[in-house]
This record gives C-alpha cells, structure tokens and sequence, in this order.
C-alpha cells in the first residue's frame, strides 16, 4: 500500500492540496496571534506552531514533490500528518482538561496522567504514521530493537522504578498540592509531584526533592486530610506549692484567647507526672492552620510564661537553690508601690496610711505584648494603675485583632475605675503594646479604707465624674456609656459608689 492509496486528492490536485494547506497555515498563525495574549492562547501556542509547521511541510510536500513516491515528498508529508495529529491531540487534551473538566466540572487529571497518555497518544500516532504513510513494517522495527530496548530498561531502571512509584502515588493520592505531610524525616508542604520526585517546602522555606522510590518505601503522615483538625500537644512543669486546678485555669484561659486554637474539640490540661523538680501538664489542643503551628506554638508558650507567673506559679528548673535568711524586702517593695499609687490622681484624696494599705494589698501583674488585660463587657472589681510599658484601649475589639483604639495609656496612667467604684461591666478593651507590668487594686482593699474613711468618696466621685466627661470625647454619639455616666452630677455617682460598697 503506497501514499496514493491513502490520499488520492494530493497525488492528484497537488495545487489544491498546497492552496488548503496555505489556508489552514493562515489560519494557525492568525489564531495564534489572536490568543497569544489569553489564557487559553497560553496554553495552545505550542500546538499551534506544531500544526502550522505540519501544514507548511505538507505544501511545500505536494508543491514541490518530483515524483509521486519521491523520497522527499514522502518524509515531508509524514511530518505533516505526524505534526497535524499530535498538535490536534494537544489542542483537544488542553480544551478537555484545563477547560471543561477544570473549570466547568470542577475536576482534573494529575500531571502524571496526562503525560502518560500524550505520550501513549504521541508514539501511537508516529507508529501510524510509519506504517501507513511510509509504508513501514513497524512489527519488524519493534523485534529488531528488542535488544536495544532490554539494555536501555536496564540501565534505566532506577529511573523506570521511581516513575512506576509516581504513577501509584497518582493512583493511590496519599497527598494532594498545598498538603502538610511527613514523609520520614522530612516535613513540609507538597509542592508538586512530577514523574520521578515530589518537591515539598520545608518551614525554613527549602525546597526538598524526594525521589517517589523515597515515597513508596516510608510512611507517609497526612496533617491536612482527610481531616484537617490537627492535635499538638504542649508538655511543661509547675512547682508543687501551687495547686494543679490553679495552673489548669491559668493554662485554659490562655488557650481561649487564643484565636487559632479551635473551640471544638474542647481543649485539654491534664496533669501527667509528678517530676523530681516539679509536676508535669499535658496540654492539648487541636489547630487547622498546621503550617502556623510554629508561631501558634510560640504565641502559646510566651502567653503562658506571663499568665503562669501572674498567677503566681513557678517554672522548675535543675538548679540548686541556696537560701540567704536576711531581712525579707517586703517593706521597700511596698514603698514602692505606695509611691506609684500616690502618683494616681484619682487616688489623691487617701491618706498615706490608707495608701500604704493598698499598696500591701495590690498585686504586681505582667503582660506580654498583644495579651489582654481586661474586656470589654466583662465583669470587674479592680482597678489598674500602669507601672511600666504601654496599653491600647480599643472599642469594639474583634478577634482577630481589629477595633477601634479610643486611647493609648503608659506608666502612671490607670484605667477600670468605674468597675471599682460601681461593680460596672468593662467599658473597653485593654490591650499591652509591649510588656507591660500594672498594679491590680482589687474591691476588698479598696472596701477596706471607705469602710474605715467614707468621707474619701466624695472627692473620689468627683474625679471619677471628671475622667467620665473626659472620656466621652472618644465615643461616637451611638455608642453609650454606663448608665451612670450620662449624669454630670457627682452627687449621683457618690450615692451609686456607697449603694456599690454598702456604706
């Protein structure tokens, strides 16, 4: 079977054949040029220019030729089916795939796959073409290369393996793109899987090439499916003195302000060991942003060190501790602390003595930067007085950090008052911009002194009514003060102080 058994309209109109030929290499090109900037131009230049070169191969085959069965004729016309074929094969796959099963059905085909079968598609055409535009026995070219073929297998077959692997890690998708996996000792974001490796992005930010024989052969951990909700657990030591309920309360209330940690399932403390040095906790929450986990870790551990040292718990390490009995500095802390109280302005009218008891009686608190100190809505009974660092006061805060900041208070400032003077809900949100250590005077040292000295109150309502008129300036007109606020009288605010303290 010859060339003019299969197309009789080139061996025969051989100017036509050129003419159609022309036209569709005029048609390739325009299209190319037309969709070059598009996606889909992208995506089909390649197939395009092949089908162009195919086109002008065959023009110039059945132009040109010399004879019917020339040799040249022949070798340019296979080009021109060859290259025909495979661009219209690319064309369909791109138009199938990446437009219709992507976009419209929400689907795809690995990479992997779709190599696979162009390839498949690319060496049953060439063989067609041999065989039926050359008039070559393909049966015979396949049994002479045999040899050939089982040298090339051999030598190849590391590299045969590691495809193999690929195609069963397509098939059986243990992982997909963008998935947090562990594979052995390698941990990491799944970049792509190719034909021989998968690349994965390390925390670091490098990039590990894993041959799929890698894959294959080690257990393949899934942090992201098919369940996203990853447990991490947290393992730290308190001392004995201070109660496990005490620690367990200041640990939980550090998980429920932070945000990446999932309300559902529930958090947990349990108390694991007891330890030569001190008692061990378990912690354990559970995450869905498992490529953070590092920062949440982090955010976790530096929340917990400040709420674990405000409630007074010691963090055990193996040390000695050598005790030198001398004259105990309760007194000069407290002077301290007197004298810082003493620069309060709302705090002036009490006396030294009175300010002495609130000193002994004011707990030292610390926070770390972006920890809450108190929330807007909340109950209170304390007011703080800022001893170093600075604070945010922020209407409206929101979870992920948003709000409105009214205020921004340093070392000397107070705030909380109204809660206690009158046992009102937290009119805002306190926030520290850096660590920040405040004075905490609670409800019953206070209670203590107007008990013993009522006629503090008086001037007291007074300041307090001025701090309230001050602060209205950072309100809009929508957003409204404790009921007590909307009346300028001090008197009124004195009666609702004494009705609060029972006097």
């Amino acid at each position: 079977m010859t060339i003019r058994d299969w197309f009789p309209l080139v061996t025969t109109h051989p100017a036509l054949a050129a003419a159609l030929q022309g036209l569709g290499i005029l048609l390739a090109v325009g299209l190319r040029l037309a969709l070059r900037r598009t996606r889909i131009g992208t995506r089909l230049d390649s197939s395009l220019t092949l089908i162009a070169v195919g086109l002008l191969c065959g023009a110039l085959s059945a132009v040109g030729r010399g004879g019917q069965d020339g040799a040249v004729f022949l070798y340019a016309y296979a080009v021109f089916v060859a290259a025909v074929l495979i661009g219209g094969v690319r064309i369909a796959l791109v138009l199938f795939v990446d437009f219709y099963l992507r976009q419209r059905q929400g689907a795809g085909v690995s990479a992997i796959f779709r190599d696979v079968g162009s390839i498949v598609t690319y060496f049953l055409i060439i063989l067609l073409v041999l065989r039926f535009a050359l008039d070559i026995n393909v049966a015979s070219l396949i049994a002479t290369s045999a040899v050939l073929t089982a040298i090339v297998g051999l030598a190849l077959q590391d590299l045969l393996g590691a495809v193999i692997s690929g195609l069963v890690l397509e098939l059986e998708a243990p992982f997909s793109r963008d998935d947090w996996v562990r594979v052995g000792t390698f941990e990491g974001q799944v970049l792509e899987t190719g034909w021989r490796t998968t690349k994965i992005r390390t925390r670091v930010n490098e990039v590990i090439i894993l041959p799929n024989t890698y894959l294959s052969r080690e257990p393949v951990t899934n942090y992201t499916r098919p369940d996203p909700h990853y447990g991490d657990t947290l393992i730290f030591e308190a001392g004995y003195e201070v109660p496990p309920h005490t620690v367990k309360q200041a640990v939980m209330a550090v998980l429920e302000a932070e945000p990446a940690v999932l309300r559902e399932p529930v958090p947990e403390v349990r108390t694991a060991h007891f330890k030569e040095s001190g008692v061990e906790y378990a912690v354990r929450y559970w995450l869905v942003q498992f490529g953070e986990l590092d920062r949440i870790r982090d955010r976790l551990m530096t929340n917990l060190w400040y709420a674990l040292r405000r409630a007074g718990v010691r963090i055990p390490y193996p040390a000695r501790d050598l005790f030198v009995h001398g004259e105990p500095p309760a007194a000069l802390a407290g002077d301290t602390i007197a004298a810082t109280l003493a620069r309060v302005p709302l705090l002036a009218p009490l006396a030294e003595e009175d300010m002495r008891t609130l000193a002994a009686r004011a707990r030292r608190l610390t926070f770390g930067r972006a920890e809450v100190i108190v929330r807007e809505g909340e109950a209170g009974d304390s007011f703080y007085v800022i001893d170093t660092g600075r604070v945010a006061v922020v209407l409206g805060r929101r979870e992920d950090g948003g709000g409105r900041t009214i205020a921004r208070l340093a070392a000397g400032d107070c705030f909380g008052e109204m809660s206690l003077l009158a046992g009102e809900p937290r009119s805002a949100t306190v926030v520290a911009e850096e660590d920040v250590t405040v004075l905490e005077v609670g409800r019953d040292a206070f209670h203590e002194i107007v008990v013993a000295h009522p006629d503090v109150l008086e001037p007291i309502s007074q300041l307090a009514t001025h701090r309230l008129e001050a602060q209205r300036e950072h309100r809009r007109p929508d957003e409204a003060l404790p009921a007590f606020a909307n009346d300028v009288a001090a008197q009124r605010l004195l009666q609702r102080i004494k009705s609060f303290f029972r006097i």
